[in-house]
């Protein structure tokens, strides 16, 4: 019986850790999120502009030729999200996000032109703009899973010779069968 509850508790240990490891999302959201240099930072994650605005009231601007460089001091991004503003001018101009490189490692650009995801694994990604300024309502950045779980399982070493006790703290041979107390642990002596 002390086996299977053993067993069981091992096991539902084991499906809670596996669930410590959380990725960390960071949003910057253009109108909440501002800043008026090239440089933004929430959460240990970095963007800056080589041209552009951050402090706008609708979007971000990356202007065309510019070159938006997302870092993180915390852990390696996995993950960028770009969700383009449907801004479109008299003259019927928008600024969506086929004007990124597309020609980019891992970058993917929707049907719409409003969605634009990166994904891969480095610590600092840079984004280019050849084609034309895009406007960006929102960037969701995820970074990669860390532990946040049990670092190091240690086992220590049993006295075998110490002396062995009954229930009732009575000290028994070594022969004896039951449940016994030995080093402070209870088990069961078959």
């Amino acid at each position: 019986m002390n086996k299977i509850l053993r067993l069981t508790f091992v096991a539902a240990l084991a499906a809670v850790s596996s669930l410590s490891f959380a990725q960390k999302t960071v949003t910057f959201e253009a109108g909440k999120d501002k800043s008026t240099t090239l440089t933004i930072e929430k959460e240990g994650v970095n963007i800056t502009l080589t041209a552009g605005k951050l402090e706008d009231k609708y979007s971000y601007r990356l202007y065309k030729g510019a070159t938006t460089t997302i870092s993180s001091s915390a852990a390696n991004i996995t993950n960028v999200a770009f969700v383009c503003d449907t801004y479109k001018t008299k003259d019927g101009k928008t600024f969506l996000g086929d004007g990124f490189d597309t020609a980019m490692d891992g970058l993917t650009v929707s049907t719409d032109k409003i969605n634009v995801t990166w994904t891969g694994d480095k610590n600092s990604v840079a984004f280019t703009t050849p084609g034309h300024q895009v406007r960006v309502k929102k960037i969701t950045i995820t970074l990669k899973d860390t532990s946040a779980g049990i670092n190091e399982v240690t086992n220590k070493t049993l006295n075998e010779n110490a002396p062995i006790y009954n229930l009732a703290g009575q000290r028994v041979g070594k022969d004896y069968k039951g449940v016994v107390v030995q080093n402070g642990k209870k088990f069961i002596k078959r």
